[in-house]
């Protein structure tokens, strides 16, 4: 009797450790599952990132993220990831998305190529040196980023009225280092001067003596007579003297 008992514990202990054996088998995919951290869900969470903050002039974006190595073996994060991205002000291009958690402590780099469509002014004929830039000089399109200079304007409001430093040909984008100072009249030179005698219009010459936009009294010289007037910048290099 004693040996039957004996033999019975033994095979209800070997039971037991069969069925915990069996039960630790079960909870190893979910256990496993949770010891490295997603690759394919840290990618989703860049992608998103970049996307909020295109900019938003950008038409028909496409944005790359640039896949970690498979082999790359991260602890689980159970804390939301601090994505921030290095270049503050760049929207496309090259990109690097740093992606980090707090607890456990890791940080990864990720590279990110964003591309897409971006407005730019361009001009719609050639535009002569020193010629003060009207609406129909310039037209806005849509141009592929990676093709823009540095410095491309994005807003027509921006080049109507200033003046091209140099002559622009027809289909340039225009930058801000192809435009000067919007004065339509500049300090110390030429001018046109108009004033009415007995209903007539008489134009003679005459120097700016500062300078002067649309709609600017100014002081000039007449060059015949010396005499220094005010008038009032009508057109460039025009000056009405009432």
């Amino acid at each position: 009797m004693y040996k039957l008992n004996s033999a019975a514990k033994i095979l209800q202990h070997f039971a037991l450790i069969a069925a915990g054996f069996v039960l630790f088998a079960g909870l190893l995919p979910s256990a496993f599952s949770q010891a490295n951290q997603p690759l394919n869900a840290i990618h989703q969470q860049v992608f998103d990132h970049v996307k909020q903050n295109l900019d938003q002039q950008l038409r028909e974006p496409v944005i790359n993220v640039r896949p970690l190595p498979d082999t790359l073996q991260l602890p689980y994060c159970p804390h939301p990831l601090d994505i921030s991205q290095r270049e503050t002000q760049q929207r496309v291009g090259r990109l690097t998305v740093s992606v980090a958690c707090p607890q456990p402590s890791w940080r990864v780099f990720i590279s990110v190529e964003v591309d897409g469509k971006l407005p730019a002014v361009i001009s719609a004929k050639g535009i002569l040196r020193q010629a003060v830039i009207m609406p129909d000089d310039v037209e806005l399109t849509l141009l592929p980023a990676n093709q823009l200079r540095r410095g491309t304007l994005t807003n027509i409001d921006e080049v109507i009225g200033k003046r091209a430093k140099r002559a622009i040909g027809p289909n340039r984008m225009i930058t801000v280092q192809m435009l000067d100072i919007p004065y339509w009249v500049n300090e110390r030179e030429e001018v046109t001067l108009i004033t009415r005698v007995a209903g007539l219009e008489i134009k003679t010459t005459g120097t700016a003596m500062e300078n002067g936009i649309h709609q600017d009294m100014i002081e000039v010289r007449n060059n015949n007579s010396k005499i220094i007037v005010k008038g009032i910048v009508i057109a460039p290099n025009t000056v009405w003297v009432p």
